[in-house]
């Protein structure tokens, strides 16, 4: 065999690597596009989007535009105060909703969100109710006709989307602060529109999908538990079941602000930990009481967060952290409701507590997005009147008593207040060590040939 051959063996042999290298590349950059969906058009822009395996964003990508987003939750205490200044002189010019208004459905902030908002809702809600949820989502636009408006508006379509997302599933606890970030293409008018739902600026950074889909079956657990303790009382009013959720987290939650703990905001601190302040009282409130088709939403002030609940066509309020005070300035240990009171159990705007009338509270005063002091939703019309129970409801509440709450405990050998470090993903390790591999030869066969 001649020289001239081996040397055109040897080229043939080194086109075929690259093209595979070339194939395996691309399967490294796409394999978080597990699953492609169709095109939406909606208004001017046309979304595309794929639910992803991705465990992180790359911060080595250039990005046009980027801005990250932290809820007012997670704010600090001298940033809320101020802004409970603020919120006093905020009016929400949304119309709000008749409180006599009959609903087919249940109450959901993503109906007030426009067409564009709720495609955005819909891929984030999609990419969030998996067992092992997605931590990264990207979302590809075209027809975008200037980018720098664009940023401006998917800024106002992130918070608002956020906002609804976060409210209505309580359940999606990991999912506070966000980062969001625009990438161009090669393609005039089509940006790619990437969420990092766990950033560093989230106390959740870290925690990987495996980790998140423990807690959460952590949590079922105990709501399981929860629902079989109300079906062995008998218990069928709606009324009734949310009388037993709101007592038994009275019960088992002792109120601690203890700003170490990761979880005292969400509803594994609420439930499994049991021990949190106002936002795990109220969101599992909230996801008890979902779990009964009955209508509960989360209200929210700059400094206080408790629910709005819906009672034959009619809202109250309902304010579980309040209704669980101290004991001689000392927190009731879980286990324990010997300072449970009803207070704020499903009143009215004009219910007078400690000689406060609710609207007169300055803890009350809502605030319209999640993230600012912008208005970003609306929350519907509260009664002024207390709810009255009727007989059958009243005769329920007798079935149980507080002291039968069950005390049951469950010992969980995950820590949730123990940051893991990011798993490393198999695929992906063995995608780069075969590009090495790659290099490599072609490396060798090019000075054989020179």
């Amino acid at each position: 065999m001649t020289q001239k051959k081996c040397n055109l063996i040897l080229h043939q042999i080194i086109i075929i690597l690259l093209l595979c290298y070339i194939k395996l590349s691309w399967c490294n950059n796409n394999m978080m596009l597990s699953k492609k969906f169709k095109p939406r058009t909606s208004k001017d822009y046309t979304i595309e989007y794929s639910i992803g395996d991705s465990n992180y964003l790359d911060e080595n990508e250039d990005f046009t535009f980027k801005s990250k987003k932290i809820p007012i939750k997670y704010w600090l205490e001298n940033k809320k105060n101020d802004f409970k200044e603020k919120a006093k002189n905020i009016t929400n010019d949304f119309v709000s909703v008749s409180s006599d208004q009959q609903y087919s459905k249940l109450y959901k902030f993503y109906d007030q969100l426009s067409t564009l908002e709720k495609e955005f809702y819909d891929i984030l809600h999609s990419c969030s109710i998996k067992p092992e949820p997605d931590l990264v989502v990207q979302i590809t636009v075209s027809d975008v006709p200037d980018i720098n408006s664009f940023f401006y508006e998917l800024q106002e379509i992130s918070e608002r989307t956020f906002t609804a997302l976060i409210y209505d599933y309580p359940e999606f606890w990991w999912i506070g602060s966000y980062e969001l970030g625009i990438q161009s293409t090669r393609k005039w008018g089509k940006y790619k529109i990437i969420y990092n739902l766990i950033p560093e600026t989230t106390k959740f950074y870290g925690y990987s999908k495996k980790k998140i889909q423990s807690i959460n079956n952590q949590i079922e657990l105990v709501a399981n538990d929860i629902k079989n303790q109300i079906s062995n009382f008998n218990l069928t009013t709606p009324y009734s079941i949310l009388r037993y959720i709101h007592d038994y987290l009275i019960t088992k939650i002792e109120y601690t602000l203890d700003e170490e703990r990761l979880h005292i905001r969400t509803i594994y601190g609420a439930l499994v930990e049991n021990k949190c302040v106002c936002e795990g009282y109220a969101e599992a409130f909230q996801y008890l009481a979902k779990m009964y088709d009955i209508d509960c939403i989360i209200a929210r002030s700059s400094i206080h967060e408790w629910n709005f609940v819906r009672l034959n066509g009619k809202w109250y309020v309902v304010d579980v952290t309040f209704d669980d005070p101290l004991t001689g300035n000392t927190q009731t240990p879980s286990g324990y409701n010997d300072n449970l009171r009803t207070n704020y159990f499903l009143t009215g705007t004009d219910n007078v507590v400690y000689g406060e009338k609710y609207s007169d509270n300055p803890d009350y005063v809502l605030v319209y997005s999640g993230f600012s002091e912008e208005i970003m939703i609306s929350y519907p019309e509260i009664e002024k009147s207390n709810y009255l129970p009727s007989e059958l409801e009243l005769s329920e509440i007798n079935l149980f008593n507080t002291v039968n709450i069950s005390n049951s405990d469950y010992y969980f050998l995950d820590d949730s207040n123990y940051l893991n470090d990011n798993e490393n993903n198999g695929f992906s390790i063995k995608i780069s060590f075969l590009q090495i591999i790659f290099n490599f030869i072609v490396f060798i066969l090019i000075i054989k040939i020179f």
